[in-house]
């Protein structure tokens, strides 16, 4: 199985060649948060229209420059992974979180820590006993290179990077610290940031035998 992810919209997806062809080649489209920067649910139901011209299969969670008039939308289209877990084809299990930890900046979607891990232990408890588990969720676990502002500063959650060590799921998509795309691992769990979609970026998930591979766009 082949995902797309595509996380930090910020109100319209760069279709870029390379993004074009992983759209259409995906078996779906993971949403990894912030589709707009602030914007309605009908800013959003355009990009999710955009989006499936490519790929009919998409899934999301809301960012915290999102609104929960959006999550709602998302809801109403059935694709909102927010505290839930679904099964993506046979065998691989994906649940997600919407929102983020506490910024300096007040915006829409904000969360303790203890609310985000109570939205993440809801839609885990769907999914665990799949062969591939895959979180999605928009703030990044704590002190990897996916919640890096700059050297030595960090800021994910510190909550989110206790499930992984616990858990170990396979994957954890995430995004939200524009400059720390890239990819780590927390002991088993392969964790990436994809980059704004706004820019061109994303990642092109691999599932095969059980094993996950990651590259980025």
């Amino acid at each position: 199985m082949t995902l797309l992810t595509l996380g930090d919209i910020h109100d319209a997806v760069k279709w870029t060649p390379e993004l074009t062809l992983a759209a259409e080649s995906a078996d779906a489209v993971i949403l990894a948060g912030d589709l707009t920067s602030f914007g309605s649910p009908d800013d959003v139901a355009g990009i999710i229209d955009d989006i499936t011209r490519f790929n009919p299969t998409c899934y999301a969670i809301a960012g915290n420059c999102d609104s929960m008039e959006i999550e709602s939308l998302l809801a109403e289209r059935d694709i909102n992974l927010n505290g839930r877990g679904l099964l993506i084809g046979d065998s691989i299990g994906i649940c997600g979180v919407s929102g983020s930890n506490r910024t300096p900046f007040g915006t829409p979607l904000e969360f303790t820590e203890e609310e985000l891990a109570d939205t993440l232990a809801a839609g885990w408890q769907e999914i665990r006993e799949a062969s591939v588990r895959i979180v999605a969720h928009h703030a990044p676990p704590y002190g990897t290179k996916c919640d890096r502002i700059r050297p030595g500063l960090h800021k994910g959650v510190r909550l989110f990077r206790s499930f992984c060590e616990q858990e170990q799921p396979e994957l954890v998509i995430c995004g939200h610290i524009h400059e720390a795309r890239g990819t780590d691992t927390i002991g088993k769990t392969l964790v990436v940031n994809g980059g704004m979609a706004a820019r061109g970026h994303g990642s092109v998930v691999e599932i095969s035998e059980g094993e996950v591979r990651v590259s980025l766009i």
